[in-house]
């Protein structure tokens, strides 16, 4: 199955902040007035109520602040080719809240994962897991820093600096950008049908509300399921490997992210207490066979699953993962041709 796909990122060089922080704020209000101005001009000119031009005004401002957490939040970090297959353990995962003061409407799902050969708690400094072989994806990245942006340093963020934060993306902000282009048209339409921007205010009211109301794991969240029907059972201590964009999300307290996940698959479990020197991956289809006891092995493994995935999307791109006949997650090899089932 294909992941559900919403957003784009940035480069550092064009990002432009409109978070829920100082600086974002204030241009928040810049854009707000800076539209008040312009939508006011064009009701004078057509003789429309000021009713209508504060609407078109805000309507105007929430399409933006949207568009920009879709399209202008992430900032690219890249995709260095030693990314393109990571390896780690869950650590823990959640659907997102989307309510107002938790993620405004945002409906991932989102996996925290320790990454392979580094710690395997929460306890050590962030620095001791930034020197693992894959610690580059969640150290503090020279580029976001070069822009003025950076890094939590108290609290519990910092442990996203430690874990790697990963989110199968859902169609909440999506949808509500969707929503409120109509909600212009009909607001620009009521400029000449007097009494009708009652229409689109209520659909705008009905869009805030099922913006900011809806339920964690509510029809439409990002779900792991997107992906592979068998991440239904994804949970702590899972072994993964992921593939997606690499970002950095400047919506929160600021840091690296894969966001969104394209591609995971389950490749194994560490039981309590046992380290990763133990942990054996085996491929019978292929004979592969590797013990993670040093960084050189799990390179081998990243280097498999690079190569596992991308014949994956190279049979794609020849076929269709969708095709019941094909029943595959991740690559044939690896999980299997399966009958077709209907229900």
């Amino acid at each position: 199955m294909a992941a559900k796909e919403y957003t784009s990122c940035v480069n550092p060089g064009n990002y432009v902040d409109l978070g829920l922080n100082p600086v974002g704020v204030s241009y928040i209000l810049l854009l707000v007035f800076t539209l008040g101005i312009g939508a006011f001009a064009v009701i004078t000119i057509a003789g429309g109520p000021v009713a209508i031009t504060i609407a078109i005004a805000l309507v105007l401002a929430i399409i933006a602040i949207l568009y920009w957490w879709l399209n202008g939040r992430l900032i690219c970090l890249g995709q260095d080719p030693k990314h393109c297959a990571i390896i780690g353990m869950v650590f823990s995962q959640s659907p997102s809240d989307p309510s107002i003061g938790e993620k405004y409407g945002d409906n991932d799902y989102n996996v925290n994962v320790l990454l392979a050969r580094g710690p395997l708690n929460l306890n050590e400094v962030k620095q001791t897991y930034w020197a693992a072989l894959q610690g580059e994806l969640v150290a503090e990245n020279p580029a976001i820093h070069s822009i003025g942006k950076g890094y939590p340093q108290t609290g519990d963020d910092v442990n996203h600096l430690k874990a790697l934060h990963c989110e199968f993306e859902g169609d909440g902000v999506h949808n509500a950008l969707l929503g409120f282009y109509l909600v212009l048209a009909l607001l620009l339409a009521a400029l000449a049908i007097p009494g009708f921007i009652i229409v689109p205010i209520l659909i705008a009211l009905l869009l805030l509300r099922n913006l900011f109301g809806a339920e964690p794991g509510a029809p439409g969240s990002g779900t792991p399921l997107d992906i592979d029907p068998s991440l239904g059972s994804l949970s702590k201590r899972d072994v993964v490997v992921v593939r997606g964009q690499w970002v950095y999300d400047s919506g929160h307290a600021g840091w690296n992210e894969i966001h969104p996940v394209r591609d995971c698959q389950i490749i194994g479990r560490l039981e309590v207490d046992q380290p990763w020197d133990t942990f054996k991956f085996n491929d019978q289809s292929t004979g592969f066979e590797v013990t993670l006891d040093s960084d050189a092995n799990l390179q081998r493994l990243i280097d498999f699953w690079c190569g596992m995935i991308d014949g994956a999307h190279d049979a794609e791109d020849g076929g269709s993962r969708e095709d019941p006949v094909n029943g595959w997650g991740i690559h044939p090899t690896v999980d299997g041709c399966k009958k077709p089932i209907i229900t």
